[in-house]
């Protein structure tokens, strides 16, 4: 079985916790670091905001079940690994801002970068 290194949990730690400080997420998302061509670690099902210094994430197989406590989003974890053997780490967010525009039924405009890909605007569905 693979085991995740002290030096992998705490990268995966300190990932959860930055995109926390960034404002990207609140209650929801995770994120999870490539350990091999057949497992990667994701963060503590939790509010990434909350994981502390210490706490264990989980060793996932990129082919099989969920390991017991791992949220099931993070089959899309094992579907992205799966197929593109180039990522070696991934976050899935839910950003509160573009929560809320959602809620609203409206989208952010492009302005500028990368953005620009979505002109006028990134699509919405409802």
């Amino acid at each position: 079985m693979t085991v995740a290194t002290e030096q992998q949990q705490i990268l995966v730690r300190k990932m959860a916790r930055a995109l926390a400080r960034g404002g990207l997420v609140h209650a929801y998302g995770h994120c999870s670091l490539r350990l091999d061509e057949q497992h990667f670690l994701v963060c503590a099902a939790k509010p990434m905001g909350l994981i502390q210094p210490g706490e264990a994430g989980t060793v996932v197989p990129v082919d099989g079940a969920l390991p017991e406590g791992v949220l099931g989003e993070v089959r899309m974890h094992q579907q992205i690994y799966k197929r593109r053997p180039g990522v070696q780490s991934i976050a899935r967010f839910l950003s509160p801002n573009v929560m809320a525009l959602a809620a609203l039924g409206l989208t952010p405009k492009a302005r500028h970068g990368f953005g620009a890909y979505f002109h006028p605007q990134v699509p919405f569905w409802s």
